[in-house]
């Protein structure tokens, strides 16, 4: 009733980056399947003229890697994408990480953390997962801040 196409159809979308390689993938994004035409959107017209080069084959292996014809067309376009976040630059990841410590947590979230951390055996382990649960609560605390100021 359409609904295994729909799953085939976001099957194809998920696995752009495979398919194409991480170098491709850095520069474009799979967005949707409709009506079996892949739209891709491209960082520059460069790469979407150049992709559009290798449209044909592309198809071929994505549908290939879904083990069956979903994809009969795509669609490049230059409209730009948000990057992903591995691939983000260097500075951009440094800069995110700053800005995460930054973000105050109750002192009850930080106990929790380390009430946690404190059941496991290994010292080095523990002080990895106290960490990991703290940064996790920044992370939650920043997004719940962000979606404040969005709405």
């Amino acid at each position: 009733m359409g609904v295994r196409q729909k799953i085939l159809e976001g099957q194809a979308v998920n696995r752009w980056r495979e398919v194409v390689g991480p170098h491709i993938a850095a520069s474009s994004a799979a967005q949707n399947v409709r009506d079996g035409v892949l739209y891709v959107a491209c960082k520059s017209s460069m790469w979407a003229n150049e992709l559009m080069l290798h449209r044909q084959d592309i198809i071929k292996r994505l549908n290939k890697a879904l083990g069956r014809k979903v994809v009969s067309d795509i669609r490049f376009s230059a409209k730009g994408f948000k990057r992903v976040s591995g691939a983000a630059s260097k500075e951009e990841i440094s800069s995110r990480v700053r800005n995460l410590d930054a973000v105050k947590i109750s002192d009850e979230q930080i106990d929790i953390a380390r009430k946690v951390a404190s059941e496991c055996a290994s010292e080095e382990l523990a002080k990895k997962i106290e960490k990991a649960i703290i940064t996790s609560k920044r992370l939650a605390e920043l997004k719940r801040i962000e979606g404040m100021k969005d709405g």
